[in-house]
């Protein structure tokens, strides 16, 4: 196989969709935090129940394989729209609690800008999924990189990941160009248009958030 070849088959597992967005959603909680001047406690508290949040996304999947008893490796070969419903629950679980709990505790306001978003692109993603196959892998690759881009434009260079993402699922033929394209188009448009309406209606500046924790 060629070094191309290599790439773009390891691509897409390096830059796994889930990874990047609990990546991405742990950059931006870090980045708030550091911004509101807030002690070290607080931001292991933070990732703590942000892991755990993540964690809960797992339900959905582990409770279809032990319900049904089917194999996880066939199962999660090729495209599967019950299997991106599955993977489509668990980002809601862990958008809806994460959500929740940095309302609760008053943690600030762009880690939850961004769960909003995510559920936001999730609806159409699984929506679309039995009828259009619109490219999971990019759609959740560009999410992350763009908002925290929308964020703050120091953190372009992350929109390489999904840029490229594109034509990999091409090369490896894992979606028609309409697909690869239309999810890079519609997550967003869906991204820019959540942030726009957080920033508008209920983000207010992180340094006004609170620093201290109680």
């Amino acid at each position: 196989m060629s070094l191309l070849s290599d790439a773009m088959t390891y691509y897409p597992y390096v830059f796994h969709p889930i990874t990047l967005v609990g990546a991405g959603s742990l950059l931006l909680l870090h980045y708030e935090w550091a911004l509101q001047h807030a002690d070290r406690a607080a931001l292991k508290r933070r990732v703590a129940a942000f892991v755990g949040a993540g964690a809960l996304a797992l339900l959905p999947t582990v409770a279809f394989f032990v319900v049904t008893g089917a194999n996880p490796v066939e199962s999660t070969q090729g495209n599967s729209w019950v299997m991106d419903s599955l993977v489509a629950s668990g980002l809601l679980i862990v958008a809806s609690t994460t959500w929740l709990l940095w309302r609760r505790f008053e943690w600030g306001d762009l880690l939850p800008g961004m769960m909003v978003a995510l559920a936001a692109v999730t609806v159409p993603y699984v929506g679309l999924s039995p009828v259009w196959n619109v490219s999971g892998h990019v759609t959740l690759s560009l999410l992350p990189a763009l908002y925290l881009t929308l964020v703050d434009r120091k953190f372009w260079p992350l929109l390489v990941v999904p840029v490229v993402m594109v034509p990999n699922r091409l090369y490896l033929d894992a979606h028609t160009p309409a697909q690869a394209v239309g999810a890079f188009l519609l997550t967003g448009a869906v991204t820019v248009a959540v942030y726009w309406w957080q920033v508008g209606g209920t983000l207010r500046p992180v340094t006004d958030a609170r620093a201290d924790e109680s």
